[in-house]
């Protein structure tokens, strides 16, 4: 009777595998934090994603510099959308920030009508008082 050895699974030094983690995650966190911003609901996120990608970007790059890392251009990308992703974020909350501010007494004169209105011909009212009011 013949007998077969199937053969062995190569083995992976732990150098290589170990590096190719951060940029990885460096580059799904800013193309997600990237998405997160531009969708403006999932703004915070795209903030906080952003931040965590950009330094997770950087750590990916510097870590081990004699070595690198394994995989340079996804830490780079990842990098790249999470300076985006900050970016648009920051831009998006001073906008809707100086929109609010600027229109504060706005929006308290129409929630204060809305609370007076006791029918749907006042609310429609209301509602187009607000449209032309606001900046």
């Amino acid at each position: 009777m013949v007998s077969i050895e199937s053969p062995s699974p190569p083995v992976l030094s732990s150098s290589v595998r170990s590096k190719n983690g951060l940029g990885t995650a460096a580059l799904v966190l800013g193309v997600a934090s990237l998405v997160a911003a531009l969708s403006f609901v999932l703004l915070p996120l795209g903030l906080v994603g952003g931040v965590v990608a950009t330094a997770i970007g950087v750590a990916a790059l510097t870590r081990g510099r004699p070595g690198g890392t394994a995989n340079p251009g996804q830490a780079i990308a990842g990098l790249v959308c999470g300076i985006l992703a900050l970016a648009v974020s920051i831009a998006f909350s001073l906008r809707v920030g100086t929109f609010v501010a600027g229109n504060t007494s706005v929006f308290t004169s129409f929630s204060h009508c809305i609370t007076k209105a006791g029918n749907h011909s006042e609310v429609a009212h209301c509602i187009a008082r607000f449209a032309s009011s606001v900046r």
